[in-house]
């Protein structure tokens, strides 16, 4: 059985990351877990017997917590309650509590809010970019104000260095919710253009599902993330797919923008993000 992730910091902004979740381990038939790091730190005169029970109170306490918050949540979606199993992790860096836990437990996806308000929305967009950038399991970026919906159709943003297997790991996503999928190739002047239909019938015969193209010109005047931009005004998905192996200073770009380049399907649209393989 496929197994989700969710992370959750008991925050409103974590409740957006939730909803979605529970919505995906229900149209996946899916196994849900929640998970909550957390790092406490050891007075220097305590001894280690006090520690421990101050541990055990702290998690008994954080757990009560955690399932009354999960409880006002499902209060507030009309979704069925579904099983799931609530998770404390402790360590001193939450990315690396996630991450371990995730290959660990073989986790398929890892679904997290992202942005707050003001310092938070530092540590959001930080802790994003960093979880994508490590993270072998595919992290799916939840905005915080988003409003959950039914995932109806999905945006594949190639390079096409590898479109072949990555179109392979979309569609395994699309078909259990029965999503249409779009291939957006943003290609640069003078690059080779294919047969539109051709490469659509091909597509569709290889990986069994059909799958419409979308091929644009690069702007040489933009930024990859604002050529992106323009293909998800066009394509309206309501979730993107990016393979990447960017840096995070790129990821961060994206996650936190200044005003001035704020990208529309910022803080609209969930994204779904895979590690790409190594060479490709």
């Amino acid at each position: 059985m496929e197994k989700i992730l969710v992370t959750t910091d008991q925050s409103v902004n974590s409740k957006a990351a939730i909803r979605f979740a529970i919505k995906l381990a229900s149209q996946r038939k899916a196994q849900l877990t929640i998970l909550h790091v957390y790092h406490l730190l050891k007075p220097f005169k305590w001894t280690d017997h006090a520690f421990a029970a101050y541990t055990t109170e702290f998690r008994k306490k954080t757990t009560d917590e955690l399932s009354s918050f999960i409880a006002g949540i499902y209060r507030d979606i009309d979704e069925r309650e579904i099983n799931y199993e609530l998770v404390l992790v402790s360590n001193i860096d939450v990315v690396d509590g996630i991450t371990d836990y995730a290959s660990r437990n073989s986790c398929s996806y890892i679904c997290i809010s992202t942005r707050g308000a003001g310092t938070i929305a530092k540590i959001f967009g930080t802790h994003t970019a960093k979880l994508i950038s490590c993270s072998t399991v595919p992290v799916i970026c939840i905005p915080s104000a988003y409003h959950l919906k039914e995932l109806k159709h999905i945006l594949y943003a190639s390079d096409m260095t590898d479109y072949e297997n990555e179109l392979k790991e979309v569609v395994d996503f699309a078909r259990p919710i029965g999503a249409s999928v779009e291939m957006v190739h943003i290609a640069y002047p003078n690059e080779f253009a294919f047969d539109k239909e051709l490469a659509e019938a091909t597509l569709q015969k290889k990986n069994s599902y059909k799958i419409s193209l979308l091929n644009l010109q690069r702007d040489v005047n933009n930024n990859l993330l604002e050529d992106i931009d323009h293909a998800v005004k066009i394509g309206k998905p309501s979730l993107l797919v990016l393979f990447t192996h960017q840096s995070r200073s790129m990821l961060e770009k994206l996650f936190f923008p200044s005003n001035a380049t704020e990208y529309s399907f910022y803080g609209k649209v969930p994204l779904l993000t895979f590690k790409k393989k190594d060479g490709k």
